[in-house]
């Protein structure tokens, strides 16, 4: 009996042992689960608190009119513009253009490139300045020839001035001759245009003439009577004054 009991102790143990064993084997796995799922937990409530955190981003101004956005935080006004120094070189400024005209060119020769000049002229003043011309005219056509003043009305140097004091020249053929022009009337009876540019001027006027050419041998009828002829006359602001420039028929 005793044998027994004492077998039966044994038996009992051995399978005490066994299935502490067992039990002791699986022990290991529980503590790492807890450890993994604790992590996870870890991780997702520090994501939680992060994106709580974080303020909101804010989202594009988009303008009332249909413009595009506005950057975030763009304190420029809507519908500012860029100043036109902002610009990339080679295009036009943004700011209102100016229409410009160009002038009709001479007829006497090349456009001229000079700057618009302060002494304004009109019709009436330019028609004033070629009656002082005509008047002076009658003087120095005839005896003593007399060109002192000449550079009051025409411009030196200039086509008209060449003419008239140039050797072989309507004076100088004049005073070689002894001969001279009489005029009976000289004067502008209208006008009928009258142009300007910038440093020149186109006069249109139609001129009553009426004279003699009086030469030793008598009254030479060639070159002598009454008649109306229109002409051009071109004035030029010369040194500060208008002055008669050239002159040629209006065909």
């Amino acid at each position: 009996m005793t044998y027994l009991s004492l077998q039966y102790v044994i038996s009992r143990r051995t399978s005490l042992s066994t299935v502490s064993a067992n039990s002791g084997s699986t022990n290991p796995i529980i503590p790492v689960l807890a450890a993994f799922i604790f992590f996870l937990l870890f991780v997702a409530g520090s994501l939680w608190f992060i994106s709580r955190s974080r303020p909101p981003a804010s989202a594009p101004t988009v303008a009332s009119n249909g413009s595009f956005p506005t950057a975030p935080g763009s304190n420029s006004p809507q519908g500012a513009q860029l100043p036109n120094s902002a610009l990339a070189p080679g295009f036009p400024s943004q700011g209102p253009s100016k229409a410009s005209g160009s002038a009709t060119p001479s007829p006497f020769g090349s456009p001229s490139t000079a700057p618009t000049p302060t002494v304004q002229l009109d019709a009436t003043s330019a028609r004033q300045l070629v009656e002082a011309w005509l008047l002076y005219k009658k003087t120095i056509f005839s005896s003593p020839y007399d060109l002192s003043r000449l550079g009051q009305f025409i411009v030196d140097p200039g086509p008209l001035y060449s003419d008239i004091t140039r050797p072989g020249g309507s004076v100088d053929w004049l005073r070689s001759n002894n001969a001279s022009y009489i005029y009976k009337d000289l004067s502008i009876l209208n006008v009928s245009d009258f142009r300007q540019f910038p440093d020149r001027a186109h006069l249109t006027v139609k001129v009553l003439e009426d004279l003699e050419l009086r030469t030793p041998q008598g009254i030479d009828k060639s070159k002598s009577g009454r008649k109306t002829q229109a002409w051009i006359y071109e004035l030029k602001l010369h040194n500060g004054q208008w002055l008669v420039y050239d002159y040629r028929k209006d065909i």
